[in-house]
């Protein structure tokens, strides 16, 4: 049985500086009689974790490498490497720099103050029957994606976007007021909000009330990994894994989760297990069924967020059993998916691509063992350098000189390589290979990171996590960057291609395989031609 060598946590991935890099020259597809373009993203899937289970999948993603075309090496090849900035960048076709989506959430000037931005809350907007919980809305989205293009093209298109994350399904379907659905924690349910529509249709309210009750039913995550396979992930028990009390499976509601009198204690706890994939999969069948998507005399758009791989890396490490439990899953839920739109749409009517956002390294401890570098920045110790950094920056002294003062005290941490002021990122000089990569992730007045505020960026050596999860991604390293990509569907021939595929290609690429009009001025290009 191969398994892949994890990628040396040291190892870059090179950078293409110009818009036309990698090999574009594969043989050109016909549109035919299409009628879906898909877009699924697996959150939080790097290439390393791909290739190491590899061997193991018998469903879905076995069919798009050796059905589809299958890219081993497509990166997001920008600094900041996060859910809302990868999903944006894949439905729009251009970096952060340019669509505005630099980070989960960000610093900016507002008032004379720094006030920090989450990338899509939007208090002008209500959750549709539920004002209490936090409005959401594509707003600070500046450019376009695909499938604002698609209904632009044609008016009579459906747009459909659902994922378990607000971040995956507004941006994924760009600024367009299609169908778009998440799974809000605060009440257990898949919900819109008013930018989109002001009332649940007929087939939403049945999903929610008849369907979905059946998955939340599931209190016990047990693992399915079969015993002769369980050795190829991490040891089970390890003390830094989920709650650092309950780290093995099964995974028990009841015994895991303490305050129970919560009105949604209960619906976090469940969203952190792979249950919400397979409603949210679910869901999107009742979609497909109801709006008969790719069924009509138009084309649609679909897109499909599967989020738990993101939430099991962050809670356990991607090399944890639980992670490997959680990827055998999507594997068959992903093979359902392609059977569904074969079954109802046809196999020669849809192309779709399958990828992911980000990448992630593994829990610093475990990256130690490895014989990586690995540092997890404990708690005391961030408290301690945000409140000398606010100390700093309150005192005695000029602007440029207290941030003078605060870049040399985090430059001097033993896990800080780089901290870059907002005006280095703002300039057009390229200073070096990572200058670079993070201008292609600072859009003007949007400074993210805890030091945001200040006007600072920082880049941590390779396996630092600044965060209280087990393993945190965000870098311009390799394992945070490198992502698996298939190209799949009507008149795409099986092919390995080993050139660098961009996840800025990937808007340009669905909308060139459908017939799409798209702006020229993207940054990234088509991997496929007609």
């Amino acid at each position: 049985m191969r398994i892949s060598k994890p990628l040396s946590m040291y190892a870059l991935l090179s950078v293409c500086l110009t818009a036309g890099c990698g090999d574009r020259s594969g043989a050109s597809v016909s549109r035919g009689d299409l009628t879906l373009v898909v877009l699924v993203t697996v959150d939080q899937l790097p290439s390393y974790l791909y290739q190491r289970y590899d061997s193991l999948f018998t469903g879905g993603f076995r069919r798009l490498q050796e059905e589809g075309r299958y890219y081993p090496r497509a990166v997001h090849d920008y600094g900041e490497t996060w859910t809302s900035a990868g999903h944006a960048t894949l439905g729009s076709g251009v970096y952060p720099s340019r669509h505005g989506i630099v980070e989960n959430d960000w610093w900016e000037e507002i008032d004379g103050e720094m006030v920090n931005i989450q990338s899509v809350d939007d208090q002008r907007v209500e959750v549709v029957g539920h004002p209490n919980a936090t409005g959401r809305s594509p707003m600070n989205l500046k450019t376009t994606g695909l499938a604002d293009w698609l209904a632009e093209a044609y008016p009579e298109a459906e747009v459909v976007s659902i994922s378990a994350k607000p971040t995956s399904s507004l941006l994924m379907a760009a600024k367009s007021r299609g169908q778009v659905y998440y799974f809000e924690e605060s009440v257990g349910r898949f919900v819109t909000t008013s930018y989109y529509r002001a009332a649940y249709p007929d087939w939403v309210n049945r999903f929610n009330d008849e369907r979905l009750p059946d998955f939340l039913a599931d209190s016990v995550w047990e693992s399915e990994v079969p015993e002769a396979l369980v050795g190829l992930a991490r040891p089970d028990a390890a003390d830094y894994e989920g709650d650092r009390v309950h780290t093995t499976f099964p995974h028990r509601y009841y015994e895991e989760v303490q305050d129970r009198d919560r009105s949604d204690a209960y619906y976090k706890w469940w969203a952190d297990t792979p249950a919400l994939d397979m409603a949210t999969l679910d869901f999107a069948r009742e979609a497909l069924a109801a709006l008969f998507l790719g069924q009509r005399d138009a084309i649609d758009f679909l897109a499909v967020g599967f989020s738990q791989t993101d939430r099991v890396g962050h809670k356990y490490g991607p090399y944890s059993l639980e992670q490997l439990d959680n990827l055998i899953r999507v594997d068959r839920l992903i093979g359902e998916f392609l059977d569904l739109l074969d079954r109802e749409v046809g196999a020669d009517r849809y192309v779709l691509i399958v990828t992911s956002d980000h990448g992630s390294p593994g829990a610093a401890p475990y990256l130690v063992e490895l014989g990586e570098s690995g540092r997890h920045v404990t708690r005391a110790e961030r408290r301690a350098i945000r409140a000398a950094a606010a100390e700093i920056t309150s005192g005695e002294g000029s602007y440029e000189e207290k941030r003078a003062v605060l870049t040399r005290m985090l430059e001097a941490l033993d896990f800080v390589e780089d901290a870059m002021t907002v005006d280095e990122l703002a300039g057009g000089e390229l200073a070096d290979s990572f200058i670079a990569l993070y201008q292609r992730s600072y859009y003007p007045g949007r400074v993210p990171g805890p030091f945001g505020r200040y006007g600072l960026v920082l880049r941590y050596k390779p396996g630092t996590n600044f965060s209280s999860d087990v393993a945190m991604h965000g870098s311009p390293y390799a394992y945070d960057q490198q992502i698996p990509l298939f190209v799949f569907g009507a008149g795409i021939e099986p092919e390995i291609r080993e050139e660098l595929a961009r996840s800025v290609d990937v808007a340009p690429t669905l909308a060139e395989l459908a017939g799409i009009p798209y702006p020229h001025d993207l940054d990234g290009r088509p991997l496929v031609t007609r």
